[in-house]
């Protein structure tokens, strides 16, 4: 039979005269992929013999010979300006420039590098390629065969070429390539000769190709990959495909191997032998060989027209170790030919390892087990050479990612380099393998080009090179047809070519979603919610009911500082067995390293950073998204990741008894393969016992275990010994296993607890010095006494100086803060920046209200400071009030009262903040070790640590806030001295430091536009924000957010000197003990709305107080009402209370403002967008004023569509104004309406002649997102209905880029202004 199984085909016809000198511009032609190439196929260079094989090393194979060096260069800037006859014999290039290969052309100086996400890097007219800027790169090179291959069949392997190139030898073409991320092999055996031989290469920056090379990444070109000949015999081993898996019962190994054998001339007799060896630290020792005997008659009848044959061996195999990602089992798999004499004619072979993959029971298993992805995404990218990468760094990625719990690559987007499967395959990931298909900038509707039949097969041929070269890897177990295309007739036939191929692994098409030709539901991106109703209910979102488990291809966008929420999507999909996990976007930033010559100092470029393309935008900073720098260097979320993925996990049975249970979640390995272990150490007691202990937990099951946990006895005599002694224990999970890219005793798990053992609160202070108090001409209040002076500034109402044995301790005002340098993620997160400077909070002025002193004894003294903190618009947007207690050590308590207006809707942190001299770089802390912050908070083991202030903070591509340690109770900041302050606070707390001006930091766009300061700015933060993963993704979650609410907390700050006393011995003190303060009052209601009289109650902790309050707005003093029973309100009102009691300080004002609800309902001629439509009936009159650009909350859309709503009022009001408040932002599509009239009844029939409303007026192509406040004079009484109706400009203007589709209307927040 004629016929060939091994080798996926796709035929394109093709008819040229590879000896004409214009050869067709196959480089804009979507019908021609590829014109004589050798078909794409697995490794099978030939070793000498089988000894190369168990180390891969056939690069050291005498018939493998690498051709990576200089080579002259010419480059053009379009197809018209390229050299003629250049490839022809004696042509001179002698004045070319060089260019090392493999190399990108952007990276040795010749064209631009630019960044661009979604779009082409040139302007789009598929299939058309672009003609006027199109550099075309002329390579010429010379090279020799070596004279022992003399008599073979010699091939040449270009790795990568971007984009399309033509290739000749000795002035003969030879052959044409596309697809720049796969092998590009020709059979050169026809032209070469003796001695020198020339080759010459003609590549396209961009071709019909350059469509579906739209990929996430640095646009750039060139020979990015290894370039070789080798040689093979005249009968050979043309390709192999082996599916090495196991029986039904997962027991047994099976064998299934295809090899296609080919020749030239028909041998008189062929043995075909095949070797199965099991390497080094395999359990079970297996050596199995097989073989058969050709005769020539068999080989003409089983043969096709070009010489080849198919030899196929199905075997079982008894006992095998089976090979996963936890246990990388390999065998070598060794085949020879040999002739009729016996002798060996060729040795190729492979690794292989005994696995299946499949999607059974609505699961992906592996081996019949349900793994788990816990993955990265991993772009080809170095800083230093762009997408040119080297073994070594490969190697990197490789033992970066085990030694943090990664267990699976996907290569997005596109297959990666070789030698990366082999580690993979070697060293234990699994690989989602990723064809070299993206059309991004075609979109995912009519226009992709997945649904473009002109296209089918340049989709197939891209997937079939990919699995031709890649189908042996045990590694690779989910084959994926690309990325972002979309999809249509070229990923239906494309999948149905892979599944009738290679039956031995699933099928993704991320873009398929949940149509048939996805075997995983994959959907990028998607938030916690929307997997967890996926797993309860998969039937209402799979239609076809195909029982598929949901692995997200991409997830927790890793963008600066970032993977905040991972702990939560973890929760979810351990909850599930349908979820099954998803890969990181993703590995390493794509930044490229320069140097500053003027500063002196190394930055990262980015986007357009090096220069821009005429006409493309770029995309920023959005190709650094790395848990690595692009120098492999881990970013410190990637703390928490390993700490996510980890395999053994611990959890309390019961803490106070000692019970824990440890669990294994790993799917193929025993837990006594780690050594494990456990401490019991305090804050004070580094080690108080400690035990390593064996484990026997089989895969999947856990097992209980007792501590003995220390009880320390409070002694009488002396009751604090023990003061503030924070008890932990620390379980630790170190692998025995090891190997060169694996250290033993890596530590692979972990997890702290703290244990509840009673300890002393603290001493009370003794003998405190005395203080002097004065106020210097009404301009400062001075608090000294020989060791210290406190200043406190009247007029800034900060303190300005401390003075601490005679060194000044500040270089600035101690202040509130309410600021933090924007996140990436903050700046698109709807409840992150857009809502933090609408509420202006990026530039506050602090306007000090009231300052009061007061002396609680001879020791201690008291400083009561009201501050307005004041937006650019005039609007105070919180009121803060501070209580300075200091006493005769230099302690200084500082309790803060935040009360932020219904302006703030939410923070980026509340706190303190320091500015020290720079002599202040010692750090000594008790909290975690690792960055954290609310929604990325995992990881990190508490304890008391040592650092430097510069390596507290990090430094992105892209300059933002990070750096913040939680969970804190204590920090000092000192001198090499050991001179400084010592900070801790009533409850945990967070801290920052860093040498930057907040202003830099916030306004810097790279590394090399910060500027250092001549200060640390030191932050201590009572609450700080959390930071999601909005850049893709979902953003923060609502549970972290730091709300609209009254925050009351209380730290100390005291300057000290180590020689005199420890930091340690300053946290055992209990300075708190003697702040006596009332506590806040607090306020309760009868009703949760209100739009009727409302009772409203005051309480206060301290029984014995009395509280009074305001209902003007005033600040309560005790010449306020008295509270004495609950009291009603009709109308909209603000209530301070305030409290007093003997002997203590006066407690904080309580202020709750309360808006009374005038509306009851509204309705609407054109209901608004069910994606804009929440609380609908209510939205306009709640009292919540939308953000503009966050148009998913509060605000009401129209698509298109006039508005035409009445609002019915609770209850008749005499009115003067209506205000209506809409949106506009043209890159959103958001435009002020062209006119908006206003009308009043009071039954509801009968409504007043119409009043325009007045409003200023801009739509325009400079997108301004602003909300605006129009005014209706409408002097009416009696009103209980209002009509508003809107008129939409229907369509977008000619000056917008998306002319003529739909333009919205945004509405939200109509006020009344009553007579």
């Amino acid at each position: 039979m004629k016929i060939r199984t091994v080798i996926l085909f796709v035929a394109i016809a093709l008819s040229f005269n590879a000896n004409a000198q214009d050869l067709g511009d196959w480089w804009n032609d979507v019908s021609v992929c590829q014109v004589n190439k050798v078909a794409p196929r697995t490794n099978v260079i030939p070793y000498e013999d089988e000894n190369g094989i168990n180390d891969l090393k056939y690069m050291e194979s005498p018939y493998y010979k690498c051709l990576n060096g200089y080579w002259k260069f010419n480059w053009v800037e379009s197809p018209s300006e390229k050299p003629v006859d250049f490839y022809k014999e004696g042509y001179d290039v002698s004045a070319w420039d060089s260019i090392i290969v493999p190399g990108n052309w952007e990276m040795n100086g010749f064209g631009v590098p630019v960044y661009v996400n979604q779009k082409n890097e040139f302007p789009s007219d598929q299939p058309n390629a672009p003609t006027k800027y199109n550099p075309v790169g002329s390579y010429v090179n010379t090279f020799s065969v070596p004279q022992e291959w003399d008599g073979r069949n010699v091939y040449i392997n270009f790795g990568a070429v971007k984009s399309a190139f033509y290739f000749w030898i000795n002035g003969q073409f030879v052959g044409y390539s596309e697809d720049s991320k796969t092998p590009a092999e020709f059979d050169i055996t026809p032209y070469i000769k003796d001695g020198e031989n020339t080759l010459a290469v003609e590549a396209y920056r961009f071709s019909d190709g350059s469509y579906l090379e739209c990929q996430d990444f640095w646009r750039m070109s060139g020979i990015t990959r290894d370039v070789f000949i080798y040689s093979k015999p005249d009968v050979n081993v043309f390709d192999f495909f082996v599916k090495a898996g196991l029986d039904d019962n997962y027991a047994k190994g099976t064998f299934d191997l295809n090899i296609d054998v080919n020749y030239d001339k028909i041998p008189s007799k062929l043995v075909v032998e095949v070797d199965v060896v099991s390497n080094e630290g395999n359990k079970t020792a297996v050596k199995k060989s097989f073989n058969k005997v050709f005769k020539k008659r068999d080989i003409k009848n089983a043969s096709d027209a070009e010489g080849h044959f198919v030899v196929s061996f199905n075997e079982i195999f008894d006992e095998v170790d089976a090979w996963s990602a936890e246990t990388p089992y390999l065998y070598d798999m060794i085949i020879r030919l040999k002739d009729k004499k016996g002798n060996v004619i060729e040795v190729v072979g492979s690794k292989i390892g005994f696995r299946t993959s499949e999607v059974k029971d609505g699961q992906l298993k592996v081996n019949g087990q349900p793994i788990l992805i816990k993955g990265v995404n991993r772009h080809e990218h170095d800083a230093f050479t762009g997408q040119c990468v080297s073994r070594e760094s490969m190697e990197k990625d490789i033992q970066l990612m085990l030694a943090n719990n990664i267990n699976t690559i996907r290569t997005a987007h596109y297959p990666n380099d070789i030698y990366l499967y082999e580690l993979c395959d070697k060293y234990g990931l699994y690989v989602i393998d990723e064809a070299n298909n993206e059309s991004h900038a075609q979109g995912y509707e009519e226009a992709s080009l997945a649904k473009d039949s002109r296209w089918t097969t340049a989709f197939k041929y891209r997937v079939n090179n990919m699995v031709g070269r890649d189908k042996n890897h045990p590694s690779i177990i989910i084959w994926s047809l690309g990325n972002e295309c979309g999809n249509g007739v070229c990923m239906y036939e494309a999948y149905d070519m892979v599944k009738k191929f290679d039956n031995t692994r699933p099928v993704i098409n991320e873009r398929s979603l949940y149509d048939y030709n996805n075997d995983i539901i994959g959907i990028m991106y998607s938030g916690q919610s929307y997997i967890e109703k996926y797993a309860q209910e998969p039937d209402k979102f799979d239609t076809l009911k195909l029982n598929r488990p949901f692995i997200m291809v991409e997830y927790l966008h890793a963008m600066g500082n970032s993977c905040g929420g991972m702990q939560d999507y973890w929760d979810i999909i351990n909850k599930y067995d349908n979820l099954q996990g998803g890969c990181i976007w993703d590995w390493v930033d794509q930044s490229i390293a320069v140097y500053d010559e003027e500063k002196g100092i190394k930055w990262f470029a980015a986007g357009g950073d090096l220069g821009e393309l005429e006409g493309i935008v770029d995309d920023d900073s959005f190709c650094c998204n790395g848990l690595v720098s692009s120098e492999r260097i881990p970013h410190k979320h990637l703390a928490e990741v390993k700490k996510v993925y980890q395999n053994i996990n611990v959890k309390a049975i019961d803490i106070d008894k000692g019970l824990f249970e440890i669990e294994n979640n790993f799917f193929f390995r025993n837990l006594n393969e780690f050594e494990c272990s456990y401490v019991i150490y305090s804050n004070k007691d580094r080690k108080i016992q400690s035990k390593t202990f064996a484990l026997d937990v089989a895969p999947g099951k856990s097992k209980k275990m007792a501590v003995v946990i220390p009880r320390p006895m409070l002694r009488k005599d002396n009751p604090h010994k023990d003061a503030k002694n924070e008890y932990f224990i620390e379980f630790t999970f170190r692998d025995k296993r090891g190997n060169r890219l694996f250290r033993p005793g890596t530590e692979v798990a972990y997890e702290v607890f703290r244990l509840n053992v009673q300890t002393s609160d603290g001493a009370p202070l003794i003998d405190i010095p005395a203080v002097d108090m004065k106020i210097t001409n009404g301009d400062v209040v001075i608090v000294s006494n020989d060791d210290f002076t406190f200043t406190l500034d009247m007029e800034s109402g900060l303190p300005s100086s401390f003075i601490y044995k005679g060194d000044e301790m500040l270089e600035g005002a101690i202040r509130p803060n309410f600021w933090r340098a924007p996140t990436l993620n903050d700046d698109v997160d709807g409840n992150a920046l857009p809502k933090w400077l609408n509420a202006g909070l990026d530039d506050l002025t602090i306007v000090p209200k009231i300052i009061t002193t007061d002396r609680v004894d001879d020791s201690r003294v008291t400083i009561a400071v009201l501050l307005d903190m004041v937006n650019k618009k005039g609007e105070c947007v919180i009121t803060t009030e501070q209580v300075y207690e200091i006493n005769g050590f230099a302690d200084v308590i500082i309790s803060n009262n935040v009360c932020p207006n219904d302006v703030v809707a939410t923070f980026p942190k509340i706190g303190i903040q320091l500015l020290l001299p720079k002599q202040y770089d010692r750090i000594r802390y008790f909290g975690k070790d690792t960055e954290n912050y609310p929604d990325r908070n995992s990881s990190g083991k508490t304890n008391v640590y040592k650092t430097n202030a510069q390596d507290m903070f990090e430094l992105h591509v892209e300059p933002q806030d990070n750096g913040n340690r939680s969970e804190t109770r204590w920090v000092a900041v000192t001198d090499r001295d050991g001179k400084g302050f010592f900070v801790t606070g009533t409850e945990l707390f967070n801290f920052s430091i860093y040498e930057y001006y907040d202003e830099n930091l916030s306004t810097a766009e790279r590394i090399n536009e910060m500027v250092k300061s001549d200060y640390w700015t030191f932050n201590i933060d009572h609450k700080q924000a959390p930071i999601g993963t909005a850049t893709c993704g979902p953003g923060a979650l609502d549970k972290y957010l730091v709300k609209n609410q009254r925050y009351e907390y209380t730290i100390r700050l005291r300057p000290f000197v180590e020689a005199d006393i420890k930091d340690e011995q300053l946290y055992e003190q209990n300075v708190f003990a003697t702040f006596s303060m009332v506590s806040t009052p607090q306020l309760v209601t009868d009703a949760k709305r209100f739009d009727s009289p409302m009772k409203v109650s005051l309480r206060c902790d301290n029984t014995d107080a009395k509280i009074y309050y305001t209902l003007d707005g005033s600040e309560p003093t005790k010449r306020s009402k008295l509270y004495t029973k609950p009291f009603t309100i009709e109308e909209s009102v603000t209530v301070k209370a305030k409290a007093f009691a003997k002997d203590y300080m006066p407690s904080f004002v309580m202020v709750e403002e309360f808006k009374r609800l005038e509306i009851k309902t509204t309705t609407f001629v054109n209901e608004p967008n069910v994606n804009y439509n929440k609380d609908a009936k209510t939205a306009l009159m709640d009292g919540k004023k939308g953000v503009a650009g966050n148009w998913s909350e509060h605000w009401l859309g129209f698509y298109g569509d006039d508005v035409d709503l009445t609002i019915e009022l609770t209850r008749p009001l005499d009115m003067k104004y209506v205000y209506v408040g809409f949106g506009a932002s043209s890159n959103d599509w958001v435009l002020a309406p062209k006119n908006v009239m206003v009308s009043v009844s009071q039954d509801g029939k009968i409504f007043s002649e119409p009043v325009r409303v007045e409003f200023p007026v801009y739509n325009g192509p400079v997108d301004r997102k602003r909300r605006e406040d129009g005014r209706a004079k409408v002097n009416a009484k009696g009103v209980r209905y209002i009509r508003i109706i809107a008129d939409n400009y229907g369509t977008l203007p000619e000056w917008h880029d998306f002319a003529g589709e739909k333009s919205w209307i945004m509405l939200d927040e109509v006020r009344i202004e009553k007579k």
